[in-house]
């Protein structure tokens, strides 16, 4: 078999890098996954999770997802909607449809990689267990570089005794109603979304024990709006410049954005260090706080039927459910180069938008001719491990946008797509809340870039 791009993983990178790539250019595109039904991590997370960001700026490019509505009731009233996961699942199928009926893309779902050497890669029907060898003319094409793990998929860290009370998250629906206590795992947003499902069953928060082996700082949703609220996004950049542009260390560029609200945390008395940028709405954080039992006795080493054994200390179980909500989530890997010869690795170019990073890799492939200039355009941005490292990943984005201003037809491309949180911006310019929220983000974004990298490299 032969293609000019072979696409490893249909998850949303590969689904929206191969999405883009059959509109700008006339490639073959084969599209392989282990998984029988497109959306990569999307099949097997929890079924209450919804999108931590709005549908506005999610999935492909040529797809809306949702209806660009912004809700008016309920939890996330006066946002825009967020997709649940039946939603989702939908969706992907529908994507799939419609990439296979262009007759240049084949997708061959229930298929393992067993390896690739000279621009051939062999594959497996895990159905069957025929083995295929597909050879890319131009590239391979690898999407799962940086896959989500997502619980119903990790192995847990800590040991978990035969006889324990014990769940992943995704299960947690199915065995609630057989336990009166419950105890979430984990520090971060799969952490809260449990938290909130508990809460929103009607369990009272005393019956619920958290245990948190450090705090997250998360963003207020409302700041990364689309569309019609595109310039409250807009607004917050400039925040993060102006923070940028005066902060003196590290420490004090933190509790400058906590101060201003572009970083929030669950309890504000204890210290937070890990980011991973993902979103809460101040309902969610007001609901989240509401759990008083918070336990901060280090990670998890071993879950019996009778105690919970952590790093520093020990607690009876109490018969207590515990869920399991500490899959690690973002892959946190380093950066190598995206563009190299027959061979392309999807990684982050711009923070917080994977579909769009994808779509953006894509364009630049069927756009530009030199692997040297593709890298340049398009460095990668590793995933934070810390709230410290926001500062190198926000001036890596700052720094490489700057280098697109003279790229027109990228510039051009970019407020094309649906994938672009700023896409309506344009729209909004005459508006003098954009002008004045334009005028300081520009005014201060050089600086903060300088300042930004000199911080990061001294941390």
């Amino acid at each position: 078999m032969h293609t000019d791009y072979l696409v490893i993983g249909a998850g949303i990178s590969g689904l929206a890098f191969a999405d883009t790539l059959v509109e700008h250019s006339d490639a073959d595109i084969v599209i392989v996954d282990r998984r029988s039904a497109p959306g990569g991590h999307w099949t097997d997370v929890y079924p209450f999770v919804r999108l931590h960001s709005p549908s506005a700026y999610y999935g492909v490019s040529s797809l809306r997802l949702g209806h660009d509505r912004i809700d008016t009731e309920g939890p996330n009233a006066g946002l825009y909607e967020r997709a649940s996961a039946e939603e989702l699942w939908s969706y992907f199928h529908e994507v799939a449809a419609r990439l296979t009926s262009t007759g240049r893309v084949r997708l061959m779902l229930g298929h393992e990689v067993l390896g690739d050497e000279h621009g051939t890669v062999q594959v497996r029907d895990l159905e069957t267990g025929v083995v295929h060898d597909i050879r890319a003319r131009r590239r391979i094409v690898d999407a799962r570089f940086l896959e989500t793990s997502v619980p119903a998929t990790h192995t847990p860290t800590f040991e978990v005794a035969a006889d324990a009370s014990f769940v992943p998250v995704h299960r947690l629906p199915e065995a609630a109603g057989s336990a009166s206590d419950f105890t979430v795992l984990g520090s971060g947003k799969t952490a809260v979304d449990a938290v909130l499902w508990l809460l929103g069953h009607d369990v009272d928060p005393e019956h619920i024990r958290w245990v948190r082996p450090r705090d997250a700082y998360f963003h207020d949703r409302e700041a990364f709006q689309a569309l019609d609220l595109v310039v409250d996004a807009l607004e917050g950049f400039a925040i993060d410049a102006e923070a940028g542009a005066r902060a003196t260390s590290l420490p004090d560029l933190v509790a400058d954005l906590e101060d201003q609200g572009r970083l929030i945390r669950l309890d504000t008395a204890a210290p937070a260090t890990m980011y991973r940028g993902a979103m809460l709405s101040m309902h969610e954080l007001e609901q989240a706080r509401r759990i008083a039992d918070v336990v901060r006795l280090g990670h998890v080493t071993r879950i019996e039927r009778d105690r919970l054994v952590l790093e520093h200390g020990e607690l009876p179980a109490g018969g207590a459910l515990h869920i399991d909500a500490t899959a690690s989530g973002l892959r946190l890997a380093d950066a190598q180069p995206i563009f190299t010869p027959g061979r392309m690795t999807l990684q982050q170019v711009r923070h917080k938008t994977p579909p769009f990073n994808a779509a953006l890799l894509a364009w630049v492939e069927a756009n530009r001719e030199d692997d040297e200039e593709k890298n340049r355009l398009c460095p990668p941005n590793p995933f934070t491990r810390s709230v410290e490292e926001w500062a190198r990943m926000v001036a890596r984005t700052w720094r490489t946008e700057g280098g697109w201003r003279t790229e027109p037809d990228l510039q051009a491309w970019t407020y094309s797509t649906r994938l672009n949180m700023m896409q309506a911006l344009p729209h909004h310019l005459d508006e003098p809340r954009a002008q004045a929220a334009l005028s300081r983000y520009a005014g201060n974004v050089g600086d903060a870039v300088l300042r930004l990298e000199e911080l990061a490299a001294a941390g």
